[in-house]
C-alpha cells in the first residue's frame, strides 16, 4: 500500500515562491546618472497628452424629417398641428344672426300661409324659432349660435311681430 498524501509527514514540501524581479510598482524610481530631474527649457512638461479636438458636425444625429425614427429633439406629440380650431364667440353670434334672419324670412312666409287659421297659426313659426334659440343656449358649443338667433328674435318681435299682432288682434288699436 502506498502512503496517503493527506498526511503531513508524507506530503512533499512546496518550493517557496520567487520574489518579483525589480522594485515594486509603487516605489518611486530614482533617476539614472545621465537624466535631469526637471523639464529643460523649451521642452513641454511631461504629462498626459492633450485631448483631441472635437469632430465637426452636430453632436447628436438628427432624423431626416419630423416623425422619422431615431433621436428626436422634441417630445412625442410636440409640434403636431392641432385639430380644427373652434370659431370665436363673435363669429358664432354672426353665424347665429344669419341663421336667425333666414329662419324669420321662412317663418314669415309660413305665417302668411297660416294666417287663415287665426292668431295662433300666425305666431306658431316665430315661437318655434324662439324655442330653438333658447334650446341652443344649453350647450357651450352651440351657445354663440343660439345667442345670434335670440338677438334676431328680440329684434323681430319688437319691430315686426308686435305691430302686426296689434293690428291683427281683434279690436286692433281702437
Amino acid at each position: 500500500m502506498s502512503p496517503e498524501p493527506d498526511r503531513p509527514d508524507d506530503a512533499e514540501p512546496t518550493p517557496p515562491a520567487d520574489p518579483p524581479a525589480g522594485p515594486p510598482a509603487d516605489a518611486p524610481q530614482a533617476p539614472l546618472a545621465g537624466e535631469s530631474q526637471g523639464p529643460l527649457a523649451g521642452e513641454p512638461p511631461a504629462g498626459p497628452p492633450s485631448p483631441a479636438p472635437p469632430l465637426a458636425g452636430p453632436p447628436y444625429p438628427t432624423p431626416p424629417h419630423p416623425g422619422a425614427p431615431g433621436i428626436s429633439p422634441e417630445p412625442p406629440g410636440y409640434g403636431q398641428p392641432p385639430g380644427p380650431r373652434r370659431l370665436s364667440f363673435g363669429a358664432g353670434v354672426g353665424i347665429g344672426t344669419g341663421i336667425g334672419c333666414g329662419a324669420y324670412v321662412l317663418g314669415g312666409l309660413l305665417a302668411i300661409a297660416l294666417i287663415s287659421t287665426g292668431l295662433v297659426g300666425f305666431l306658431a313659426p316665430f315661437v318655434i324659432i324662439a324655442i330653438v334659440g333658447v334650446a341652443l343656449m344649453f350647450s357651450a358649443r352651440t351657445r354663440p349660435i343660439g345667442t345670434g338667433i335670440l338677438i334676431i328674435t328680440a329684434a323681430a318681435w319688437i319691430l315686426v311681430l308686435g305691430p302686426c299682432v296689434a293690428l291683427l288682434a281683434p279690436g286692433g288699436f281702437s
